[in-house]
């Protein structure tokens, strides 16, 4: 995706596909088994991801990060359960396959929108190579290093905290230890950001020399 570039790849996708979840959970209907409502959540949550997998997997077993295919970031691909779920929606019929279609959906469209905030894509391929984005330059050319230390970055883990938060709100009881856990998130996260403003030009000089 960037050009002879190793391409980031963001750990904090996997968030929208939760929410998206908790959002649908309350039109989850009482009939559909513990397989159907553990396979809707493996499409939030993997629906997110999917579009890197090809990059995991050159990661993993042929030494670079990069995409070997450019299909999974185009918006064409993604509209595609968005207009399966609209028509379903409108016929009234399957609603277990019109929540899948609409779990698939937000997930790939929320991974393309995480990219376009990180380190631009190309959506209208294979129309065009046109790559759409709003991160700084250096980001753009620079690849992974490039990513890990620029400001933009304090996005994914501020995301991953947020859904860190929701969990401990509604999962942890007991009021004591679900305050104990907010703060020590909370707390992270802010000497988090706060230390990695401060050696931000050391990080930035380090990234320099990598790349």
């Amino acid at each position: 995706m960037l050009k002879n570039r190793d391409k980031p790849v963001l750990v904090a996708h996997i968030v929208p596909g939760y929410f998206a979840a908790i959002q649908s959970k309350p039109y989850w209907q009482p009939s559909w088994s513990s397989r159907q409502r553990a396979l809707l959540w493996m499409v939030a949550v993997g629906s997110p991801v999917a579009p890197d997998l090809d990059v995991i997997y050159n990661v993993l077993f042929r030494g670079f990060s990069n995409h070997s295919t450019l299909w999974t970031h185009s918006l064409f691909v993604h509209v595609i359960p968005l207009l399966v779920w609209w028509i379903l929606q409108r016929i009234g019929r399957w609603p277990y396959l019109q929540t899948l279609m609409w779990l698939a959906a937000i997930g790939g469209l929320s991974h393309l929108l995480l990219d376009v905030i990180a380190h631009s894509t190309p959506l209208l391929y294979p129309f065009s190579m046109t790559m759409f984005g709003i991160p700084p330059q250096r980001v753009v050319e620079g690849g992974v290093w490039a990513y890990l230390t620029d400001p933009i970055f304090l996005f994914e883990p501020c995301l991953l905290t947020l859904a860190a938060i929701h969990w401990a709100k509604h999962h942890l009881h007991d009021q004591r230890t679900q305050r104990a856990v907010l703060v020590i998130l909370v707390t992270g996260l802010s000497a988090f950001i706060v230390g990695f403003l401060l050696l931000l030009p050391i990080l930035q000089e380090i990234a320099v020399s990598l790349t």
